[in-house]
């Protein structure tokens, strides 16, 4: 499957070439929403995961695998295990039309070189979460 996932990954990659005064870590991680249950597509453990409300973050899947990503070849990886993971089935129009919702979050830290080990290095975080909804593919 390409998608937009495929397409802006590369671009990201791109520009961290483009900044080597930074250090960036990049962490990976996938579920799906099938029949109101949230599952991790990293995992073969098909337990429902649990939803929590942090109030000074952000929503919180317990228990869900997080990849800290080593290269491109590295997220194809992980991007073939969701797509094998991901509960699809036959519609009128698709034979294999996807069942569940995917979010696939890539969370981003970066850090100034220069300050990297000191006690006044700040590091920024940013997370962007890749949605597929279910059945939102085309027809082939």
């Amino acid at each position: 499957m390409i998608g937009i996932t495929e397409y802006a990954l590369p671009d990201i990659y791109g520009y961290i070439q483009k900044h080597q005064e930074r250090d960036f870590v990049f962490k990976f991680s996938a579920m799906e929403i099938y029949n109101e249950l949230v599952r991790d597509l990293l995992s073969v453990d098909n337990t429902p995961l649990r939803l929590l409300d942090d109030t000074e973050r952000e929503t919180i899947v317990e228990k869900l695998t997080e990849e800290i990503l080593r290269d491109w070849s590295h997220v194809i990886h992980l991007l073939c295990i969701c797509e094998a993971q991901r509960k699809v089935g036959e519609t009128s129009i698709n034979e294999m039309s996807s069942r569940s919702h995917q979010i696939i979050r890539l969370t981003i830290e970066s850090c100034s070189r220069d300050f990297l080990g000191r006690d006044n290095a700040s590091t920024l975080t940013a997370a962007v979460n890749f949605v597929d909804l279910a059945g939102s593919e085309r027809a082939s």
